[in-house]
């Protein structure tokens, strides 16, 4: 008896991961079906885009006199002029140190690249060595803020759907309880509101905690390049706000923490749904963070009985995360 009881209990802690795993494959799958299919709608050259390369020029910028650092405008015009077809953003990578990323069609000569160097040099930049790589233009569309504003919302629609869907799939056929808390939507909102900020107050925490061990704590390159572009930061800005949020919170707290705090009790409840909403984020370095964000909005979740207040908070998470950097001042 005690040997089917702790079988059918690793069976019921292997299902969301199984599951995960699932969705995740086939939202992947799925994803990469819509990147060429937006490739073939969008792109004038979609078979150089899906086939054909570019070339990557990669330049670290800084000023000769930190007190006097040169604009980024200036900086971006520069390169801008120096190519017929050209997409510059300036990413920054500390305190007075920048990057500049631009991506070519054409192979650039050995005389522009010489003269881009000579002219960012008289606007006040100190040896700034110009890079060049080759890539191939599919790969690269994430990591180019132009191309992200097309292709990112494909994919995370696509995403939402497979996530949604298989939570809403195992919730019919698992009918799990429900959870015990009984607070009106208004109540379950400011609690979700409340739990945005205990998870923002402490991501920062945590961070800190992390740099002070020596590890770095960086956004994902291409979250900090779209970053680094306001246009298409804004335009992304339903896909990241809202539309991701809503697609985890369903399947990580809505079927995991649900599905797992009926069968398997509550410890495990909290265990698995935030390890897996961590480890889904693909942040090996801010793993604790994200875990802890999950435990946050699992308590906040079993506090409440409402799967609109973690909803919430993890919407307010996500806009302080994404909009705090548009509140900053404009670099120089």
């Amino acid at each position: 008896m005690h040997e089917e009881t702790t079988r059918s209990r690793f069976l019921v802690l292997v299902e969301p991961v199984l599951v995960l795993g699932l969705a995740f494959g086939v939202s992947i799958l799925l994803g990469s079906a819509g990147f060429v299919a937006t490739t073939l709608v969008a792109e004038t050259d979609p078979m150089g885009s899906l086939l054909g390369t570019q070339r990557k020029l990669d330049i670290r910028l800084t000023p000769k006199d930190p007190e006097a650092s040169p604009t980024l405008d200036e900086t971006r015009s520069i390169v801008a002029s120096a190519f017929e077809k050209v997409d510059v953003v300036v990413v920054p990578e500390g305190e007075s140190v920048w990057r500049l990323l631009a991506w070519i069609e054409d192979d650039p000569t050995d005389t522009g690249l010489a003269d881009i160097t000579i002219r960012l040099d008289e606007l006040g930049w100190s040896d700034p060595v110009s890079k060049i790589s080759t890539q191939s233009r599919y790969l690269g569309v994430m990591e180019n803020p132009r191309r992200m504003r097309v292709y990112i919302p494909v994919f995370m629609t696509i995403q939402v759907g497979a996530f949604i869907l298989a939570a809403w799939f195992m919730l019919r056929w698992r009918r799990p309880g429900a959870l015990p808390g009984s607070l009106r939507p208004g109540a379950a909102l400011l609690w979700g509101a409340g739990s945005a900020l205990v998870a923002f107050l402490g991501s920062i925490l945590v961070g800190g905690g992390i740099q002070l061990t020596g590890w770095e704590v960086e956004e994902q390159a291409w979250i900090q390049t779209l970053m680094a572009d306001r246009p298409s930061l804004l335009m992304l800005l339903p896909w990241l706000v809202f539309l991701g949020p809503i697609s985890e919170e369903v399947f990580f707290r809505g079927y995991v923490f649900r599905r797992l705090y009926s069968t398997a009790g509550p410890r495990a409840a909290y265990l698995v749904s935030a390890l897996l909403f961590a480890l889904i984020h693909l942040h090996p370095v801010g793993f604790p963070m994200y875990a802890l964000i999950g435990l946050v909005f699992c308590w906040v979740y079993q506090r409440t009985g409402s799967l609109w207040a973690p909803v919430f908070g993890h919407v307010v998470y996500n806009a302080l995360v994404v909009t705090l950097p548009l509140l900053a001042p404009p670099t120089p």
